[in-house]
């Protein structure tokens, strides 16, 4: 008989996008973190504010996997012409 239950690798999937998609909106769009969040509760992952706020302070706390980790991308570097 197979496992029953939600699958713990999608849940660390949706959790990593969660982490990333919050970085776009209050790193790139500059959004402020609580409009940012009420985004992706409401927008893009259909979960309350509290749970979005425990799945980003999960994923920033000491001791996470990087693998689980919010992805810092660094920006390009900008090309001067002379």
């Amino acid at each position: 008989m197979g496992k029953k239950g939600r699958s713990r690798r999608l849940i660390a999937l949706r959790n990593k996008k969660i982490a990333e998609r919050y970085y776009y909106w209050t790193e790139v769009r500059r959004l402020r973190f609580d409009d940012a969040v009420k985004i992706l509760s409401e927008q893009e992952f259909f979960l309350s504010e509290f749970m979005i706020w425990q799945i980003l302070k999960k994923n920033s706390a000491p001791g996470t996997p990087s693998e689980f980790k919010m992805t810092m991308k660094q920006p390009r570097p900008i090309k001067v012409h002379d």
